[in-house]
């Protein structure tokens, strides 16, 4: 009987409906540290992670080279030394695409929650001044998506399905990457290219998705908040560690950029030192943060798992393993 160590807590598949093979002997736990987790993983076969949690460094891999394959449940796989996984011929396999409709809803909520003032709007009325709010947010005003200018760093399955829903909604999308798409693409998705200097300075909203690696991490430091239109918006549901949180904080208290939605922080959970979280009151109304949930729903973590259990069967049964991320 296979041994599945699984690091994503059983109440996950209960709330996401997807039942446990019967024939599997899958044994969760919760290590918080590398030697617990090293412990855990003594006689297991298979390795089922969160792909936030939890970090699967060298010195954990090397005490486990009996692993014949590591399922991250979720696109991500940074928390993973991928490379010392190669050496140690740890295959590592991920889950693309199966919760990008998800995330892109929510990063367009976050734009319009951030346009149209929703929780501060919220707050206010509840607080028993809905005559005081609405006559400020007259006075403000507040933007449409449509005719707005929004940049997207990054075009992979999530971007293209916000940029889909923007051009629906009469936006005006752009796009940076490395490596420019081709012209087929570009016109299918109704997006042009940009420098990521140009993107900066010309969009109304820019919204990360990228994967965190070496070349994106920081991707979003002081100089390029610098470079951001006055009063424009970042939304980020890429990873936290992308942008530099301490540039970003200063450029909401000094009004530099109009607003921010985060749903990822560096590290999670953020402690409490972390300074978006230690923002003055005028600049706390400018920033909107989510613990991590853009990619979450009900119905996209049962995809997920279910494709990441799927993987996992394909190992056991002899079949070569799909998405895999590191051979």
């Amino acid at each position: 009987m296979a041994i599945v160590i699984s690091a994503m807590p059983k109440w996950r598949f209960d709330a996401s409906q997807v039942a446990l093979p019967e024939d599997w002997d899958i044994r969760f736990i919760n290590p918080s540290t590398d030697e617990e987790l090293i412990l855990a993983c003594k006689e297991a076969d298979y390795l089922l992670v969160p792909a936030s949690t939890p970090e699967i460094n060298a010195n954990v891999l090397r005490n486990m080279t009996h692993i014949k394959l590591i399922q991250s449940v979720g696109a991500g796989f940074d928390r993973i030394d991928t490379q010392t996984a190669a050496t140690l011929k740890i295959p590592v396999a991920n889950v693309p695409g199966k919760n990008a409709k998800s995330v892109a809803e929510f990063t367009i909520g976050l734009m319009i929650a951030l346009q149209r003032q929703i929780l501060v709007a919220d707050r206010e009325i509840k607080a028993g001044r809905y005559q005081e709010i609405r006559k400020i947010l007259f006075k403000q005003g507040l933007s449409d998506i449509e005719g707005s200018k929004v940049g997207l760093i990054g075009l992979g399955s999530i971007s293209q399905h916000v940029a889909k829903i923007l051009n629906v909604l009469g936006a005006s999308v752009s796009y940076y990457t490395v490596r420019k798409k081709l012209p087929a693409t570009e016109a299918q998705l109704q997006v042009s290219y940009k420098s990521l200097e140009a993107l900066l300075a010309e969009s109304d909203i820019v919204s990360l998705h990228v994967p965190l690696d070496d070349t994106t991490r920081g991707l979003i430091g002081h100089r390029e908040l610098e470079l951001m239109s006055p009063g424009s918006l970042l939304i980020n549901t890429a990873r936290g560690e992308v942008v530099d949180q301490t540039a970003l904080a200063h450029m909401l208290e000094t009004g530099r950029i109009g607003g921010a939605a985060i749903d990822v922080f560096a590290p999670e959970p953020p402690g409490p030192e972390n300074p978006l979280l230690n923002l003055s009151p005028a600049a706390r109304e400018r920033l909107v943060v989510t613990p991590h949930i853009a990619g979450v729903t009900v119905g996209a973590m049962r995809k997920m798992l279910q494709a990441s259990l799927e993987n996992i069967a394909r190992a056991i049964s002899g079949q070569p393993p799909v998405n895999i991320v590191n051979m």
